[in-house]
């Protein structure tokens, strides 16, 4: 099934059921029968199997011999687990080239170990911290999140510890972008704590980035910005160093 016939199909089936929630949380789902569900599911496998085809059709014996036995990756990258960002959007051909890491918030303390294996095992020289733009996870850490589980309320805790500092702003979704925004150089923090010995000897560079998806920068959707490298915010200083120059306008 094609992108757009699924989310067509999706919106029909939202307005057919008609009837309770069946999830505490937003989204398409919250109106399903469970009928609907388990015939959004089915559809959605197919295409994934359709989707696999089509990939292995582009790809031939020699793309997956490059990296068959071992891995060597160029990047490190802790990304929130939001489904509006994927690696496609900063990297063309991320097999082998980008270890992922992903939780909701783009949190280090909440997959310490993976980090570790990229840097320390895999020694990628570069840690991006990908934060995004409307992120969920930091409007809920924002918000009252009394009432989800236990493991949600952990994860928020400590994103909510992350935004505390954070700019007001003249309206909510700018108030929201200072969230993200300090939740990325949050985590750039406590990754720098972690590596600190691999950034002095130039062995590592921390990244903190946003993937703007709304355009909340103004500078075009699907944009990424850099917020922080190795803990300094000051672009005009980030600009100056040597591995940026070329990559910042």
């Amino acid at each position: 099934m094609q992108r757009r016939e699924f989310i067509r199909f999706v919106g029909i089936s939202t307005v057919a059921a008609g009837t309770a929630p069946l999830l505490a949380s937003g989204g398409a789902r919250d109106n399903f029968m469970i009928s609907d569900v388990r015939e959004v599911s089915k559809k959605m496998i197919d295409e994934i199997f359709k989707s696999n085809a089509y990939y292995k059709k582009t790809k031939n014996r020699a793309f997956f011999e490059a990296f068959v036995g071992s891995q060597h990756p160029r990047v490190t990258l802790v990304g929130c687990s939001d489904s509006r960002f994927q690696m496609s959007a900063v990297d063309e051909t991320p097999e082998n080239d980008i270890f992922v890491v992903r939780n909701i918030g783009n949190q280090f303390a909440s997959n310490p170990g993976s980090v570790e294996y990229g840097v320390n095992h895999l020694h990628t020289p570069l840690l991006i911290i990908m934060g995004h733009s409307r992120c969920g996870a930091v409007k809920a850490a924002m918000s009252d999140y009394s009432k989800e589980s236990a493991s949600i309320r952990r994860e928020l805790d400590s994103l909510s510890i992350s935004i505390r500092k954070a700019k007001d702003g003249y309206n909510e979704n700018e108030k929201w972008l200072n969230g993200v925004i300090s939740n990325v150089h949050q985590q750039v923090c406590s990754a720098r704590a972690e590596f600190e010995h691999e950034v002095k000897d130039g062995k590592l560079t921390i990244v903190g980035m946003v993937y703007d998806l709304a355009n909340d920068f103004k500078e075009g959707y699907g944009s990424i910005k850099i917020v922080n490298v190795n803990g300094e915010t000051d672009m005009m200083k980030i600009k100056e160093m040597p591995v940026f120059r070329s990559a910042i306008s």
